[in-house]
């Protein structure tokens, strides 16, 4: 055999091989769906996706926000994003972290999400996170991104019910004495929706506000029927965050609000059900707290230099929930 023909062989050998570990590296990752099945008919109450927290009778509940961070293809960038979350958690000594999605936002989303479950875990304090609209753009979808963290031992993420948008979609109740005081609604409003042919952001549709209002009527009848206070996080903002646009009790805009086109009604809902606090991540630039009709309206402060950002408005933003139910923020600077 020629040398010619021995190197074509070898370089033909060489691109099936390359070939073939491209396949298997880019290989999308599907997981299964585990959501419970929900209807507005079912009694609230025992489903897997709602947590509970025992809040410290006389002691504050300090929530710990941290927003786009964005892991992704630099792992240098991704080193420093994790050690500035380590160092948050470290100093302010939260008792829960929420993560508002947009964590990771590249190719292998389920090997930068274990890396977002390694910083979180060693920390040891109870996690929340939603998903936005980029988590599941990479090789895992969702489903297999909600199976990684449910498998981890602080994470309170659940997959939620299924037959409405998003996953993850769960509750979690702050409770003293085993009373609910608080409780958070955690939402996935990051999916993509088409309007009038173009791909927009989602939002929260009608079938998740369906859920959010039976599920505080559910909680209400084990309350004695009083509406229990609660709280939203979501990744993508709802449309009233657009007529904000001065008179902040803290933070600033920087830049417009990228919200869902379609106004589905979650904010009028959520008024009318106890609502007293929104938060929300998406425009990084963005990290004003607001007041719209007795609901405060809050852009998370961006926690990464990952991606696009301000050096305004880089850090994140806590919430504390007092003694007597009472909630305050504070952003925190990097």
């Amino acid at each position: 055999m020629s040398k010619g023909k021995k190197a074509v062989i070898i370089i033909a050998a060489i691109v099936v091989v390359l070939a073939v570990a491209a396949g298997i590296i880019l290989m999308p990752r599907h997981g299964k769906t585990v959501a419970d099945t929900w209807s507005p008919y079912d009694t609230y109450g025992g489903q897997k996706w709602i947590r509970t927290i025992e809040k410290q009778p006389g002691k504050d509940f300090k929530i710990l926000q941290i927003t786009d961070t964005q892991l992704y293809m630099l792992p240098g960038d991704n080193k420093k994003a994790l050690e500035l979350t380590k160092e948050l958690v470290t100093e302010e000594k939260p008792d829960l972290v929420v993560l508002t999605g947009d964590n990771v936002s590249a190719l292998f989303t389920d090997w930068l999400i274990d890396d977002v479950i390694d910083c979180m875990e060693s920390l040891g304090v109870p996690w929340a996170p939603v998903f936005g609209n980029h988590d599941y753009e990479g090789r895992a979808d969702k489903a297999k991104l909600a199976e990684i963290y449910e498998a981890s031992k602080n994470c309170l993420f659940k997959s939620g019910p299924s037959g409405m948008d998003g996953m993850g979609n769960y509750i979690i109740n702050l409770t003293r004495n085993n009373k609910p005081v608080y409780t958070l609604f955690m939402f996935d409003d990051g999916q993509f929706r088409v309007v009038d042919n173009n791909i927009t952001d989602g939002g929260i549709g009608k079938n998740q506000i369906k859920w959010y209002e039976w599920a505080v009527k559910g909680i209400a009848e084990e309350n004695g029927g009083n509406i229990v206070p609660n709280l939203a996080f979501m990744h993508v903002p709802v449309p009233e965050y657009k007529e904000q646009t001065d008179g902040f009790k803290a933070g600033m805009r920087q830049e417009d609000s990228c919200t869902a086109v379609n106004n589905d009604g979650f904010f009028t809902a959520f008024k009318n059900n106890g609502g007293t606090h929104i938060y929300a991540g998406h425009d990084h630039n963005n990290n004003f707290i607001s007041e719209k009709d007795g609901v405060e309206l809050n852009y998370m402060t961006k926690s990464s230099y990952n991606c696009y950002f301000s050096f305004k408005s880089l850090g994140a933003t806590e919430i504390t929930l007092d003694k007597n139910n009472n909630i305050s923020e504070k952003i925190l600077e990097f």
